[in-house]
């Protein structure tokens, strides 16, 4: 799909008031165990991509990343969104079998939605890191936390794992003190040092930079040297 047809695919989704999701790797839908990873993918790291392949393994599911075209807490900087599933799509090329999504929802609890009406033959699992545990179990983002959360941990689970400084007994502690009553329901896998300490905020600072980062998959990095799309530092997202 050329970059047209992709920024069109992402606008349209974007603009759908139900939640809705689209797969861009290939025609056939998604069915059965789906461990997916919501993330900005801005760029998509060997850390995303080693987070998945872990967790998709943990529970005998295929992987997929699923770039959100909105966030709870930040806007859209950097390289635009159909750029970041391009990236996706060429990561694929260096042998990882992610499948690529998007969706238009920034919760959780919302993805899954958008994916079960996308693809009703799908089983969904969420992924996350640390920062995004605790958002799910953060009351801002809820009308009624505790009856929305009830309902989805009645039927869903979550992979979680450590990230940047957090070991995963770290985790699983503040799921202890923080969320014991769904603590039963989320799956920790443990991502290795290397890989829990790489960041997208890092690979785009070493790209702003003139430099390739080796924190990407080579066609990511061919992709980077060849659009420059973070020619000057850019905000979180």
């Amino acid at each position: 799909m050329d970059h047209g047809r992709l920024a069109d695919a992402i606008a349209r989704l974007d603009r759908a008031a139900a939640p809705a999701a689209e797969r861009f790797d290939a025609r056939e839908p998604l069915a059965g165990p789906i461990a997916f990873l919501p993330a900005a993918f801005n760029p998509p790291t060997v850390a995303h991509l080693r987070l998945l392949e872990r967790a998709a393994e943990a529970v005998s599911a295929a992987p997929a990343a699923l770039l959100t075209t909105r966030n709870v807490d930040k806007g859209v900087t950097g390289a635009p969104l159909h750029a970041r599933i391009e990236m996706l799509l060429a990561a694929r090329r260096d042998g990882y079998r992610h499948a690529v999504l998007a969706a238009n929802t920034a919760r959780i609890i919302d993805q899954v939605a958008a994916l079960e009406a996308a693809f009703p033959a799908a089983d969904p699992t969420p992924v996350v890191g640390f920062d995004t545990l605790v958002r799910l179990f953060d009351p801002r983002y809820y009308t009624s936390m505790t009856s929305e959360l009830d309902r989805f941990f009645e039927r869903r689970r979550v992979i979680a794992a450590n990230r940047g400084p957090h070991a995963l007994e770290a985790v699983a502690e503040w799921l202890r003190t923080n969320a014991r009553e769904y603590e039963h329901r989320v799956i920790l896998v443990e991502l290795d040092p290397e890989a829990a300490a790489i960041s997208s905020t890092r690979a785009r600072e070493l790209a702003a930079a003139g430099i390739l980062p080796d924190l990407v998959p080579p066609a990511v990095r061919a992709i980077l040297a060849e659009r420059r799309y973070y020619r000057a530092p850019a905000g979180p997202t």
